[in-house]
C-alpha cells in the first residue's frame, strides 16, 4: 500500500528562513524565461524559491490534471487516480531520494498528469506519465486503455521515470550524474538530460536535441506555474545566457521630499525572427516597464515598452 511521506532530499531544507523576495514570489503564471546553464549566479531559482512542498504544488495543478487526458480524446482521470499519482510521487520521492517536487514537475511537463497518456516512440518507446525510457508502466499500451488505471500501474510509471529502467536512466541517476542533490543546478541539468539524452556540449540548457524550452518550463513549474502560455520561445531560448524574470521588482526608492517610486517590469514576449514590423531582430525581448510614483499631492503612473536584442 502506498504511504504518504515527507518530501525528501531537498538541496536546501530550511524553508522557515525564506527571505521576502517580491521579484520571485510564486504565481500560477509562467515565472521566468530561464536561459543559460542553470546556475543560481545567472538568475536561476534557488530551491527555496520552489514551491514549499509537493502538497501546495499538487493542489494548484489539480484542475489542469483533471482535464489533461481529454486533450488527446482519452478518458480524464478520476479523483482516485489523481490521488494515486500524489501518493506514488511521495513514496518514490522517499525511496529514490529525488525531490518529490522535481518528480511532479517532470510529470506535468511530460503528460500534465494524464494516467492514460499515449506512448511516444521516436526510436525508443516512452510510455507513461513520465514518458520514461522504454518503461513498463502504462495504462495505454498498444491502444489498449485501462480505465480505471490501477494504483500499481500508476506507481510503476513514477518508478520508471524516477528510478530508471533496464533500458535507460531515470531522474535519480541523472541528478547524481550531474552533481548530486546538494546542488540545485544538478536538477536543472538532469531535466535537460532526461529530455534530450544529454546536456548540450555548450552547457546551455536551451540547446541540444528534443524540446528547447523543457528546462525553463520545468523550473517555472517548480516555482508555481500551473497552466497558461509559456513565455519561452523554442527558437530563441538557446541564445540566452541568463534568467529573464517576469514579475514585480522590489526596486524602488523614496526621495527627500517624500515622493516614492516603484518600478514593475514584465516580460511580454520573447520573439525570434518575428514578422511584426519593428520586431524583426533575430531574437527580441519585449519588456513592459511600469513606473508609479506617489507624492504628497498625487499619484502618477506611466507605462512603456522596450525591445532588446538577445542574440544574433
Amino acid at each position: 500500500m502506498l504511504t504518504k511521506a515527507a518530501d525528501s532530499s531537498h538541496p536546501e531544507k530550511d524553508h522557515a528562513k525564506k527571505p521576502h523576495d517580491p521579484l520571485h514570489e510564486q504565481s500560477t503564471a509562467y515565472a521566468a524565461v530561464l536561459g543559460g546553464n542553470g546556475q543560481i549566479a545567472d538568475g536561476w531559482p534557488r530551491v527555496d524559491q520552489w514551491a514549499d512542498s509537493l502538497e501546495p504544488m499538487f493542489e494548484s495543478n489539480k484542475e489542469t490534471i483533471s482535464v489533461s487526458c481529454a486533450e488527446s480524446g482519452l478518458p480524464n482521470n478520476s479523483e482516485d487516480e489523481t490521488v494515486f499519482i500524489k501518493d506514488a510521487i511521495y513514496q518514490v520521492g522517499k525511496s529514490s531520494g529525488v525531490d518529490a517536487r522535481f518528480i511532479f514537475a517532470i510529470v506535468m511537463q511530460e503528460s500534465k498528469g494524464c494516467v492514460r497518456v499515449q506512448t511516444t516512440n521516436d526510436g525508443v518507446a516512452n510510455p507513461g506519465m513520465m514518458q520514461s525510457h522504454d518503461g513498463s508502466g502504462s495504462c495505454n499500451k498498444g491502444g489498449v486503455i485501462q480505465n480505471p488505471c490501477p494504483r500499481s500501474e500508476i506507481l510503476q510509471m513514477i518508478l520508471d521515470g524516477a528510478e530508471g529502467t533496464p533500458a535507460g536512466p531515470g531522474l535519480k541517476a541523472l541528478v547524481a550524474q550531474e552533481g548530486g542533490t546538494t546542488e540545485v543546478t544538478s536538477y536543472y541539468m538532469a531535466a535537460s538530460a532526461y529530455n534530450s539524452g544529454a546536456v548540450a556540449s555548450s552547457g546551455n540548457l536551451g540547446q541540444g536535441g528534443a524540446t528547447h524550452c523543457y528546462v525553463s518550463d520545468v523550473a517555472s513549474r517548480l516555482m508555481g506555474w500551473t497552466d497558461g502560455p509559456s513565455l519561452c520561445a523554442p527558437d530563441a531560448i538557446g541564445q540566452i545566457s541568463a534568467a529573464l524574470w517576469d514579475g514585480d521588482s522590489s526596486a524602488g526608492h523614496t526621495d527627500r521630499d517624500g515622493t516614492s517610486t516603484t518600478t514593475t517590469t514584465r516580460i511580454l514576449a520573447l520573439a525570434h525572427g518575428s514578422s511584426s514590423s519593428s520586431l524583426s531582430a533575430p531574437s527580441t525581448l519585449i519588456v513592459q516597464s511600469s513606473v508609479t510614483w506617489t507624492s504628497a499631492r498625487a499619484s502618477h503612473s506611466s507605462t512603456s515598452l522596450a525591445c532588446r536584442r538577445e542574440g544574433n
